[in-house]
């Protein structure tokens, strides 16, 4: 810019530099520039007149120097230029939010005619409104539209139609079910299942309603299929219904003909008309006009025939009941016979029991536990009685076996000399004898010893002279023994003793002496032991006499001095020495003392008197009124030599008692008070005395 210019723009020349005017003239067209730069960064109703107005203040400023002029008009079209631009985008801005804000308003106007229209509306349709409004709001401020008001009238509308959705597709699924039941149905064989589940689904299809058309498509090809597969099945049916016909007239004349059966066949009928009757639901229908014959025909048949079998089995379980009370009372007998050892009679017992047990009829659900409880006693006594007889058998065994080893030696004794084979040979026979029965093979084994024996002894003729000799010397010394100077007990067992001996010797030449030596020697036994039986009546007496005060002071209460109870020889008196300490006990307080020996007492009245009775009946004492049979002369030299010893069987079955043994029973019979006592040894004296008259 020249000088002049300068000058004239400021109105005064520039001094070493531009002048204070040019530079505020060029800092006000470039604040101008820089407010038209910033335009398109503010916010503004209406762009064009914005840039009109800061392009007319542009315009009205000063002219500036053409250098300064050319930068800044181009810095300011530069500016014009951008601010156009921004406010055409502004402008496009402005239209896009009031399409946007049309097309909510539109969108505000659909959901209304959805409303309206809200039976015709789907899913689809509200899913593309709701897509479209949310767009809308992305380009709108929410509060230029009624968003608020749009979601509450949506929200309902969308609800429903989603809940119709569900609806629809649960029924389409169900539709697609019974579809799918149907098909599989059609493809089976069981045409009466189809019939039937067939008009069920039908009314289960005409219930759905509205159905999409996919499963209804479905569900319609189905249906299609099962009818006509049906219609096939009922062209044949009528062929059926006449062959079942034909069927239950023969099942008809088979319930005629169990009709007809006795009474002991019905349980077999019964279980055949269970059969038929199963047989009989199994078949089809029959043709109509057959239908009320066959079906009456049937049911009277059956009817009549479970009359029957209900009557045989009331019958039947009627006689169950009384046999189960007839086997029941059978238990019982089993039972108490279960433990007896009478093997031979029980066992008898109980086969008898068992044929009986089987001629009861069964006792129907009972006879399993009641056979259980019979067989229970059965086995008991059959395994004990097995036991018995294993165990008896064995015994028979190790007898046999050691009998068997007993011949062995007999047999051998025939190579053997001298006295000691034959007392070997005596000695064999008492262990034979001593080695006990061996059963069934007894008689075998003893013929076989005493063949052994007989030839053993038959070789020993030469011996006879000196078997006699001893014969004669055992005969001397029972002799010897028969003078009474021996105590009894001890003659007695050496008399047996050579008895035994004179047995082994069997010597046939002194049979006579040695029977009369016997006879004399029992003779004299008899005496010796009535003296022994006499003197210990004696010391009896003098025992008991005592014994007795003191059992009556203790009775009447008194005290007891206790050298009453010091009685010489009351050991010898089991039952004595027991009252004694009894009594020395009672003494002392001891109450059950006390009551055992009134219990003895008691005990001992009945014994005394039991004695004393028989011994006077053996006298013929007798009460008065009644007669007394005599003994005879053989059975009171019999009761005089009273015991056990040398009493042949027949003897014995003579007498009904023994004397001697009551007299030796009378020694030990108990405690009495002293007038009881007296008495019995008053009875006891009489019956004895008369005895030895």
């Amino acid at each position: 810019m020249s000088e002049q210019n300068e000058i004239h723009q400021t109105g005064r020349p520039a001094v070493g530099g531009i002048s204070d005017t040019l530079r505020e003239q060029l800092h006000r067209r470039e604040a101008v520039c820089e407010e038209l730069e910033q335009l398109p960064a503010r916010t503004v109703e209406d762009y064009p007149a914005e840039i009109a107005r800061i392009t007319a203040e542009f315009e009205a400023l000063p002219p500036l120097p053409p250098e300064y002029a050319e930068i800044l008009e181009k810095r300011f079209a530069a500016a014009v230029k951008e601010a156009e631009r921004a406010a055409a985008e502004n402008a496009e801005r402005l239209a896009q939010r009031a399409a946007k804000l049309e097309e909510c308003a539109r969108l505000s106007t659909e959901l209304d005619t959805l409303i309206a229209g809200a039976e015709l509306v789907t899913l689809g349709e509200v899913e593309k409104l709701e897509k479209k409004w949310n767009e809308c709001l992305k380009s709108v401020d929410p509060e230029a539209v009624d968003a608020a008001g749009f979601a509450a009238r949506f929200e309902p509308l969308k609800a429903r139609i989603l809940a119709e959705a569900e609806a629809d597709r649960l029924r389409g699924e169900q539709a697609e079910k019974l579809a799918a039941e149907l098909a599989e149905l059609t493809a089976g064989e069981d045409m009466a299942r189809l019939q039937e589940r067939k008009t069920a689904i039908e009314a289960e299809y005409a219930a759905l309603g509205s159905v999409p058309k996919a499963a209804a498509d479905k569900y319609n090809a189905a249906h299609r299929a099962a009818g006509t597969k049906l219609a096939q099945h009922y062209e044949t049916l009528d062929l059926a219904r006449w062959e079942s016909y034909t069927l239950k007239l023969d099942l008809c004349a088979e319930l005629d003909r169990l009709l007809a059966l006795p009474d002991a066949e019905l349980p077999k009928a019964a279980r055949t008309l269970h059969e038929l009757r199963d047989k009989w639901k199994g078949l089809g229908g029959v043709p109509k006009s057959k239908s009320e014959e066959i079906n009456a025909r049937y049911l009277e048949t059956t009817r009549k025939l479970q009359h029957r079998v209900d009557e045989y089995y009331a019958r039947l379980r009627q006689e169950q009941r009384q046999a189960a009370a007839a086997k029941q009372a059978l238990v019982e007998r089993a039972v108490a016979l279960a433990d007896s050892t009478e093997w031979n009679a029980t066992a008898e017992a109980f086969k008898a029991l068992q044929a009986e047990w089987k001629r009861l009829p069964g006792a129907g659900s009972a006879e399993k536990n009641l056979y259980a409880a019979f067989r229970a006693p059965a086995d008991k006594f059959f395994s004990a009685r097995s036991a018995y007889f294993d165990e008896r058998n064995k015994k028979f065994d190790a007898a046999a076996e050691a009998k068997r080893a007993l011949i062995a030696e007999a047999q051998a004794l025939k190579d053997q000399p001298g006295e000691a084979a034959a007392r070997r040979a005596r000695q064999l026979r008492s262990d034979y004898h001593a080695a006990g029965s061996a059963g069934r093979a007894e008689h075998e084994l003893l013929a076989q010893f005493n063949a052994a024996l007989d030839q053993y002894f038959s070789g020993r003729r030469e011996a006879f002279a000196e078997r006699e000799k001893r014969s004669r010397e055992l005969i001397a010394e029972i002799e010897a023994l028969a003078d009474g100077s021996a105590e009894p007990a001890a003659a007695d067992k050496r008399v047996r003793e050579i008895r035994a001996e004179l047995r082994e010797l069997a010597c046939r030449n002194t049979f006579d002496a040695e029977k009369k030596a016997l006879a004399k020697f029992e003779t004299a036994l008899g005496a010796a032991r009535s003296r022994v039986l006499c003197d210990k009546l004696s010391l009896v007496k003098s025992v008991a006499r005592p014994l007795a005060e003191a059992w009556q002071k203790l009775k009447a209460g008194e005290s007891v001095d206790p050298a009453l109870l010091e009685i010489d020889h009351l050991d010898r008196f089991h039952r004595l020495h027991t009252a004694a300490e009894l009594i020395r006990a009672a003494a002392g307080g001891d109450a059950k003392a006390l009551k055992k020996l009134t219990r003895l007492e008691a005990a001992a009245q009945e014994e005394h008197d039991r004695i004393n009775a028989a011994l006077e009946k053996l006298a013929g004492i007798t009460p008065a009124g009644e007669a007394a049979e005599p003994l005879s002369l053989a059975a009171e030299l019999e009761a005089a030599i009273a015991g056990n010893f040398a009493r042949s069987s027949a003897a014995a079955e003579a007498k009904p008692a023994d004397p001697g043994q009551l007299q030796n029973e009378y020694l030990n019979a108990g405690l009495l008070a002293p007038e009881a006592l007296e008495e019995s040894f008053r009875r006891f004296d009489a019956a004895c005395a008369k005895l030895r008259s």
